[in-house]
């Protein structure tokens, strides 16, 4: 401990003589308010002091200074996990370079910089290097233009870079984005964020977590200047700024929101306010919006303080949560939201109560958390979204004709980079020369995109005796890894797997395969972890855990620290980064839970539905609950899902979801996306308790007639449940 204070004051002492040049942070109680929370995660992150706090050693101007104390004051746990001062430092040089190689940069006020340029994170996304990469690229790109025009100036080179499509739920970095030139919208508006801000122009992703109207989300991208905030689709250039294909449906929402990164000092309309970030609302720049406010009594009718209130959206046949709010200290809370129905579910503890309100006809609702869990009650709900209204006018058709030229020139120069990926013809060359299966490989090649290089390179050196065990490897990865993931990764988990063979290394076993083979767990960064465990892990623990993976489980109770909060952009830290920080949110524990076991050659997985860690052992799938986690009982009930409507058949998330009961409120089972109701073939394990069932039909007027079914499962029990849609 002595050691440790004495380093601390040295660290003081050096930022203390940083004192060259101007102050990046000219508001002394903001900064003395950063410097304070500075120290705090300092001590967080005390297990990777050298790799993040020795870039301070470094003779650093008080910009410099100023501006890292800034970012890793406010960082989530994954960044501090998973990156180092140097990458940081590298990022805050480029900022301060566009401060002052832009027209618009000196004219930024202080606090949007340190806000909306300043950050590296935009959202949930994998980190990259892009600022340093395309910085030259991109101010060129802006020479000679003002702000605005630079702005969607950019927009159109982010359209020549990428297109849209659909992907997985993992934000990938802006430069894997670039590299597949396609990107679902969250990937899209990363980027586009990245490459705004990269120039020194205030930018931040917005979205609507989901549609009023229909079963989706959007998110896009606001800039700043003049102090105004104006909006363009990502990857979507426009003529002009506060115009996109989203503008009419955005009219019709419930919310569009942002996270604001670090102790926020602005004036806008905010959801909720945390030491490291602000939700900030939206909505009122879009449509037409209400207050609405919420009173929560206990059975006592006393308010109760810190109530957690749910504003709930049907959508996906869910009650999504658009936001969570705690009451006050009179058991009051509010929030600004469209003219559509509501949810809205209000629990502390295991206490709770709701109702579906019409916002248009509500002001001020009351909830008593005195609702006994009924475990036969059915209500049907009957739910309008927003009103369609007359279209906003349009740009000038000449301006919509000259934007269209463009982004057709746009589409022909992507495609030209699409067009020069590894053609068919040549990965089948290369699986000749390899003597493995053609019409393998050129899926393979296929599916990697841009990432071809890396693939083929992987293939190229593998040993022949592994080459079978590679492509197993390369098909059970999901689209998204194969495009920009690593050779070096690839290759620490394939020949880092085949060194246990206590289940048998074949490439038919389904069990090696998903289970041990794969280092897809959940949607996480793919990193080396194999021969990382193998290495670091005390020497007893690799040994004995193949006969009591419980010693893992041990282990992590040991030597990880809780700190969910801390994980506010909800990014998974890598099981590397779990490991070298010891801190952790839960869910990036479970992960690196199921990556200890696969490294030692454990089949391990987390639970469809549940998400719970599970490892197999003595020919049974074994659920993994922490020592600060309350553990249900370890006996299942089984439920069996049915029904008899054919028109259409039920799917999951799109007529139907499963709901379990946990401390005031249901969470959402996560089955697949789309899977039908007839392909839930086997009944379900699942843990004794009180479940609901929620259906739902939108109409073609977008009204949704719904129905939530509340059922309990006992143990042992099995249960049928029929699932109709109204």
């Amino acid at each position: 401990m002595k050691m440790y204070l004495k380093f601390l004051l040295a660290l003081i002492t050096v930022l203390i003589s940083c004192n060259s040049g101007t102050h990046l942070i000219n508001n002394k109680q903001y900064l003395a308010n950063t410097e304070k929370t500075f120290t705090q995660r300092k001590v967080l992150a005390g297990k990777r002091d050298s790799a993040l706090f020795s870039v301070f050693n470094q003779k650093l101007s008080r910009e410099q200074s100023e501006a890292l104390q800034f970012l890793y004051a406010y960082m989530p746990l994954s960044d501090l996990a998973d990156y180092t001062g140097d990458f940081f430092l590298s990022n805050v040089d480029i900022s301060l370079r566009a401060r002052t190689e832009t027209s618009w940069g000196k004219d930024i006020p202080e606090e949007v910089f340190l806000h909306y340029v300043l950050p590296c994170r935009i959202n949930n996304e994998n980190l990259d290097s892009f600022r340093i990469a395309y910085y030259n690229e991109l101010l060129t790109v802006v020479k000679g233009k003002g702000i605005r025009e630079a702005a969607l100036e950019i927009n159109h080179w982010c359209h020549e870079k990428v297109g849209y499509q659909l992907a997985d739920i993992r934000t990938s970095a802006p430069m894997s984005t670039i590299l597949s030139a396609r990107g679902r919208c969250g990937e899209e508006s990363t980027f586009t964020v990245a490459a705004l801000r990269t120039v020194g122009i205030p930018a931040r992703q917005v979205y609507t977590p989901r549609w009023a109207h229909s079963d989706d989300n959007h998110a896009w991208v606001e800039i700043w200047f003049n102090g105004e905030w104006y909006y363009m689709g990502a990857c979507e250039p426009e003529p002009v700024l506060d115009r996109g294909w989203f503008t009419e449906p955005a009219r019709r929402a419930m919310l569009v929101h942002t996270k604001s990164f670090g102790a926020y000092m602005g004036d806008e309309n905010i959801i909720n306010k945390n030491i490291n970030y602000t939700n900030v609302n939206n909505l009122a720049k879009y449509a037409v919006t209400k207050k609405i406010f919420v009173k929560v009594f206990n059975k006592d009718d006393a308010p109760v303080s810190n109530a957690l209130v749910e504003f709930q959206l049907y959508n996906y046949a869910e009650f999504y949560p658009l936001a969570v709010i705690p009451t006050d200290e009179n058991g009051v809370c509010q929030f600004e939201t469209g003219l559509g129905d509501l949810l809205i579910w209000a629990h502390k503890d295991d206490d709770f109560d709701f109702k579906k309100i019409s916002v248009n006809e509500t002001d001020t609702l009351k909830l008593k958390l005195n609702r006994e869990l009924n475990g036969r009650s059915s209500i049907d709900l009957d739910l309008d979204v927003p009103i369609v209204r007359s279209p906003l006018p349009g740009p000038a058709q000449e301006l919509i004709e000259q934007n269209s030229e463009r982004i057709n020139k746009e589409n022909i120069i992507r495609q030209k980079y699409i067009d020069s990926w590894m053609k068919p013809a040549d990965a089948k060359t290369l699986a000749i020369t390899l003597h493995i299966d053609t019409a393998r490989v050129i899926s393979i090649i296929d599916r990697s995109m841009g990432n071809y290089k890396e693939i083929s390179s992987f293939l190229s050196e593998t040993p022949d005796s592994l080459l079978r065990f590679a492509l197993s490897l390369l098909e059970i990865l999901p689209d998204k890894d194969l495009r920009d993931v690593k050779r070096s990764t690839l290759s620490d988990h394939l020949r880092n797997s085949l060194l246990h063979n206590n289940i048998g290394a074949e490439t038919g076993n389904k069990m090696f395969l998903e289970y041990i083979l794969n280092p897809r767990i959940a949607n996480e960064l793919l990193v080396p972890w194999r021969h990382y465990f193998l290495t670091k892990l005390p020497s007893q623990l690799v040994i004995k855990a193949s006969g009591d993976p419980a010693i893992i489980i041990q282990y992590l109770n040991e030597k990880i620290i809780i700190a969910d909060d801390e994980n506010y952009y909800n990014t998974p830290i890598t099981p590397v980064g779990v490991n070298e920080l010891k801190v952790s949110d839960s869910g990036s524990r479970a992960i690196c839970f199921v990556a200890i076991c696969r490294s030692l050659g454990i089949p391990s997985r987390l639970e469809p539905g549940r998400n719970v860690p599970q490892y197999f052992f003595n020919k049974k799938w074994n659920d993994v609950y922490f020592s600060d986690q309350k553990q249900p009982d370890q006996n299942k009930g089984y439920l069996k899902l049915q029904s008899t409507d054919t028109k259409p058949v039920p799917e999951y998330y799109i007529q139907f979801t499963i709901a379990r009961f946990e401390r005031g409120r249901y969470n959402t089972l996560e089955y697949d996306y789309n899977k039908k109701i007839t392909s839930f073939t086997e009944e379900l394990p699942l843990p004794p308790g009180h479940y609901m069932l929620v259906t739902g039909n939108r109409l073609n007027d977008s009204k949704i007639l719904s129905n939530i079914s509340f059922f309990d499962l006992s143990e042992n029990e099995h249960k049928t449940v029929d699932v109709k849609t109204r």
